[in-house]
């Protein structure tokens, strides 16, 4: 199965700006919390003697032991997701995320306060809720960070005690809110977790686009609308690629169990067509761009990457017809794909 999403314009993202304020393509992360510098395993520059990563036990947010040779288990992974900071930065201007389970679907909460543990809370897409939301710091040498409340800089996640006085980092190790007082124990770092590339991404609901009367628009989110459920999908597409080298897709309606199809003509609506499962018309692909700002893409027909979707007239209100234009940077131009739940 695809996965399900909606896509947004940039500029009727602007105007939900509590439903999205960012990227949207999750990259999973692990974060690990640093070691002492030490002798080791040959690696460039330093080792890492104590190597741990932050996972949800039984609701609580621990440290637990990680293989640098394996990928970590499904519970030490985390999503840092900034689609729904709305854009809230903090003080110094750094942009806000989540950071959620990718087992459990749940997001790291604020403690009670100083000295307390974290939380774990369900995590509600398109539900500004600032206390999920943290920042990093800049960056304090070899990728490691502070990560802080949004609105308290002061308070930072620790490994509680995890200080070669108390013997270090160690399994259930719990993770707190402290003030920043210099030690390793309160630096991070976020890194990849790579995995096979699957044949679909996870269905996704194409926000603010949907289909009337067999045309592609523009329109108001509505939760009940089938046709407003889309899925990017990459069977039979033979590993296509643009010029660029991403990877092409199709965009699936399932409601209507047809693919988007460019235009003959540029600046004329895009179509829905049936498509065949065995072979695909060139012009029922797409690409995505790489970041054009904020984490919206531009969605561009496979052959030819100047020509993207594009709201009609840079209109942005309900019913505009989706066209395929070239490329100018305007904000009718740019999408972000958000993961139906």
């Amino acid at each position: 199965m695809g996965r399900k999403r909606r896509l947004w314009c940039e500029e009727e993202a602007a105007a939900n700006a509590a439903w999205l304020g960012g990227i949207v393509w999750r990259t999973a992360q692990v974060v690990r919390i640093r070691g002492e510098v030490g002798m080791g395993d040959g690696r460039v520059g330093f080792s890492l003697v104590g190597y741990w990563v932050v996972r949800d036990i039984s609701g609580l947010q621990v440290l637990t032991s990680a293989n640098r040779n394996h990928p970590p288990v499904i519970f030490q992974v985390w999503h840092k997701d900034v689609r729904y900071s709305a854009g809230l930065k903090d003080e110094a201007g750094r942009l806000a995320f989540a950071l959620v389970n990718k087992a459990t679907g749940e997001a790291i909460k604020h403690s009670f306060g100083y000295n307390h543990p974290v939380r774990l809370v369900k995590f509600e897409p398109g539900y500004l809720d600032e206390s999920v939301l943290w920042t990093e710091s800049e960056d304090t040498g070899d990728g490691f960070h502070r990560i802080h409340m949004i609105n308290n800089a002061d308070y930072i996640f620790d490994a509680e005690e995890a200080v070669p006085l108390c013997d270090g980092a160690r399994d259930g190790t719990r993770l707190i809110l402290f003030r920043w007082n210099g030690g390793d124990n309160q630096l991070w770092r976020m890194a990849p977790c790579i995995g096979a590339e699957p044949d679909h991404e996870p269905p996704v609901h194409v926000v603010c686009l949907t289909v009337r009367h067999g045309a592609v628009v523009l329109a108001r989110i509505d939760h009940k609308d089938p046709k407003q459920h889309w899925t990017v999908s990459f069977r039979n597409t033979g590993r296509v690629t643009d010029e660029e080298g991403h990877r092409s897709f199709l965009l699936l309606n399932p409601s209507t169990g047809k693919a988007m199809k460019r235009s003959a003509d540029k600046e004329q609506p895009v179509e829905l067509v049936g498509h065949g499962p065995d072979s695909v018309d060139v012009a029922l692909l797409w690409t995505r761009s790489d970041n054009v700002g904020e984490g919206f893409h531009c969605i561009r027909t496979v052959s030819d990457v100047s020509l993207v979707l594009d709201a009609a007239g840079g209109g942005r209100h309900d019913g505009t017809p989706i066209i395929v234009f070239p490329w100018n940077g305007g904000a009718n131009q740019r999408w972000s794909m958000l993961p139906l739940d």
